[in-house]
């Protein structure tokens, strides 16, 4: 009985694992509770020291990922359920963000563009990378969790990591006059293999 007990805690806890993650890497870009960082002083204009980071005029585009965030979740839901998590942030009535989505990256991302060199340095499309200003927000869908193994290490995209892996990134890429230029998610599509998994199937995630 406590087996079966210890079984079903980490099932459920497992099921949240995915869409609470997703908020709260949501959180951090958004921050519509109050500021994460504000500007020092040695990489920012001085006429901005102290001041709180924010994304120019509070606008947020996102693009999404070309492939399939896993089997059960094609391209099309998996876009409505990004499209749901970044509503969560814009429909609070204080919230200064206006979140709209800018279409597609210009490729699928998956582990034979997302590579770990042997330098350890990392190659990975030009539109997700840090300096990929024209696509402000790009997310991406980790199919096979090969792009999770390339950005944080072997095995970090095995189903057996989606508590602490399942979502994950953030902003990567900061303007001189207190703002945020570039941020990256990926979602680990290795956590969402079946129905119970998936996050649309908690009711708190649907329209």
């Amino acid at each position: 009985m406590t087996n079966r007990m210890a079984f079903t805690a980490r099932s459920f806890l497992l099921r949240l694992a995915l869409p609470t993650a997703l908020i709260l890497v949501v959180a951090v870009i958004s921050r519509a509770g109050g500021p994460k960082c504000i500007a020092g002083t040695s990489y920012f204009d001085p006429t901005t020291t102290g001041q709180p980071l924010v994304w120019p005029q509070g606008i947020i585009t996102y693009y999404t990922d070309q492939g399939d965030l896993s089997p059960i979740l094609p391209s099309a839901s998996a876009n409505s359920f990004v499209a749901g998590a970044f509503s969560q942030w814009s429909s609070v009535p204080t919230a200064a963000l206006a979140i709209t989505s800018g279409g597609q990256l210009a490729e699928d991302v998956n582990g034979s563009n997302v590579i770990l060199n042997a330098d350890g340095t990392i190659s990975m499309p030009a539109d997700i990378q840090p300096t990929a200003t024209g696509t402000p927000i790009g997310v991406v869908y980790d199919y096979d969790g090969t792009v999770t193994d390339a950005l944080i290490g072997a095995g970090a995209g095995n189903s057996s990591q989606c508590f602490s892996n399942a979502v994950y990134g953030g902003n990567d890429n900061y303007g001189i006059f207190a703002s945020y230029q570039h941020a990256l998610i990926v979602i680990d599509g290795q956590c969402v293999q079946q129905s119970s998994n998936s996050p649309m199937s908690n009711t708190a995630w649907c329209a």
